[in-house]
């Protein structure tokens, strides 16, 4: 694993994946991890008083015109000591079921956003294989544990 450290936010991730890091020292910077296996996950900063239910409710707005055959389900759940409000997405892309799931709270007044979608794709390693949307989960759940860390 490889791990992301820098500008208040952690996460680990596989070290086979690439990461690609834009204006994260500002309230709108990025982080995206791709796999090369069309997998991805971003991270997505957004400026004080943007409010994350709208944001997730854009992402999914945006998803529904580009696929019109998805189903979402919306969730808000705590982890940690984070309210998190988003869609989980399933919908077909070239005769394969693709899954995208779209989180947002906020964190030290800011809001953030992560956003990943995947495949049926595994990742096998040591002849066992794991579904890239658990992986992917891993990712996310790791950036919360280190920031719900930092803010004890």
């Amino acid at each position: 694993m490889k791990e992301y450290n820098s500008n208040g936010i952690y996460f680990g991730y596989p070290e086979n994946w690439v990461m690609e890091e834009s204006e994260m020292d500002t309230a709108a910077g990025s982080i995206q991890l791709t796999n090369g296996d069309g997998a991805f996950w971003l991270l997505k900063k957004y400026p004080f008083g943007t409010n994350p239910d709208e944001v997730a409710k854009e992402v999914l707005a945006a998803m529904q015109e580009e696929y019109e055959d998805m189903e979402a389900d919306r969730f808000d759940r705590i982890f940690f000591d984070k309210t998190v409000t988003g869609f989980e997405m399933t919908f077909f892309y070239l005769d394969l079921m693709n899954f995208a799931t779209v989180l947002c709270f906020e964190q030290g007044g800011l809001t953030l956003a992560v956003f990943w979608q995947t495949g049926n794709q595994l990742i096998i390693r040591n002849d066992e294989s794991v579904p890239v949307e658990k992986v992917l989960e891993a990712v996310t759940f790791s950036l919360l544990r280190g920031l719900h860390s930092d803010s004890q």
